[in-house]
């Protein structure tokens, strides 16, 4: 059954897993606005386990639509960074105002509009089922690597990490032959991606310069940095270090990727849910929920392995919850949980 609804559509089939795309709606202005591909992915699970889909329809840019993920404002800030983003003033307070709030307002009745929207969407969210998976995409950036697929569990919230991470890594093995396979044209996707990204740069700032560009190019540049430190050659790394440029830059991310290992399933190497939102926070108290943050190259070229990754995860730790509590609340969980049959997690 479908329920198509303002601002996002409903798929419902059968049992109570609810998967969830908060980004997956249209691009406006800029492509990289929406989360690729994540709604295919989403939607592949949902076909062969059933449950709920639930697909936001709605533009994530703060001047046409919501971005779910974030909390709404109050009317008096949706109104007044409307004209600071219409003009696209102080890039550091705009960039403050989208890690908290999910939109601004041309008017009062524009800004309760959404605000309807967006409340109808998480009760609906908070209707659908007892197990939640929110899938997400993330870039396919040098700063994400080795990473193809990053896990969040909400800091031990959502699920324990511990365990999490012992479910993640038995999937790697399974899926080790896959992810070697796949190597060499991830990373030439890495690659294709961070050359857009230094030639939009050049496009709208006047220099490539670090002190230059606006800031959120610079934290993720920044980001990107950090993996060609740990991985490229030295001289390469010292050449950069003494004349930042394109050049030196792209050389820099060819060499890191060249002495880097093959891309893997990762446990809160990137994401964290730190930004969780006031109703996120509400869901993930009473319900399981994980956040899936796929890999862009993964979610285009490969949706259907992604989806049997997220599935192999998804069935290890859905019945884990009760146990999490017992990990947070009772004291001697180790033995009690190896005397329950949780041994299999190799709990040390």
């Amino acid at each position: 059954m479908m329920k198509v609804k303002p601002g996002f559509t409903v798929f419902e089939r059968g049992s109570k897993i609810a998967w969830i795309t908060p980004h997956s709606g249209p691009c406006m202005e800029t492509p990289t606005s929406r989360d690729d591909h994540s709604d295919t992915v989403a939607s592949l699970c949902w076909k062969k386990v059933g449950g709920w889909f639930i697909m936001s329809t709605m533009p994530r840019k703060r001047i046409y639509g919501i971005d779910y993920n974030r909390d709404p404002p109050t009317l008096k800030d949706a109104l007044k960074y409307y004209g600071w983003f219409t003009a696209n003033e102080n890039p550091e307070k705009l960039q403050q105002y989208r890690m908290k709030y999910s939109w601004v307002a041309r008017n009062r009745r524009d800004h309760f509009t959404r605000r309807k929207i967006y409340r109808n969407f998480w009760d609906t969210v908070k209707k659908s089922g007892r197990n939640m998976v929110f899938v997400h995409r993330k870039f396919s950036r040098l700063k994400n690597f080795p990473s193809i697929m990053d896990v969040v569990a909400y800091e031990d919230r959502g699920y324990n990490r511990d365990m999490l991470r012992t479910v993640v890594s038995r999937v790697n093995r399974k899926f080790s032959p896959f992810l070697k396979s796949i190597s060499r044209n991830y990373k030439n996707a890495i690659i294709l991606e961070e050359q857009r990204v230094v030639d939009r740069v050049k496009e709208i700032f006047p220099d490539f310069d670090m002190e230059k560009i606006g800031i959120e190019y610079k934290t993720h540049i920044e980001e990107d940095m950090k993996i060609i430190k740990r991985f490229a050659k030295k001289n390469v790394v010292k050449k950069l270090d003494e004349s930042f440029s394109p050049t030196s830059f792209m050389r820099g991310v060819r060499s890191a990727l060249s002495n880097a290992g093959d891309p893997r399933i990762t446990v809160e190497s990137i994401f964290r849910g730190d930004k969780a939102t006031t109703q996120m926070k509400s869901v993930y108290r009473t319900r399981n929920v994980l956040e899936i943050e796929a890999n862009a190259f993964l979610n285009y070229w490969y949706p259907n392995e992604a989806s049997d990754m997220i599935l192999e995860i998804f069935n290890e730790v859905k019945p884990m919850r009760k146990i999490t509590n017992y990990f947070t609340e009772k004291k001697g969980w180790k033995s009690r949980l190896l005397g329950s049959g949780w041994n299999k997690f190799n709990l040390k």
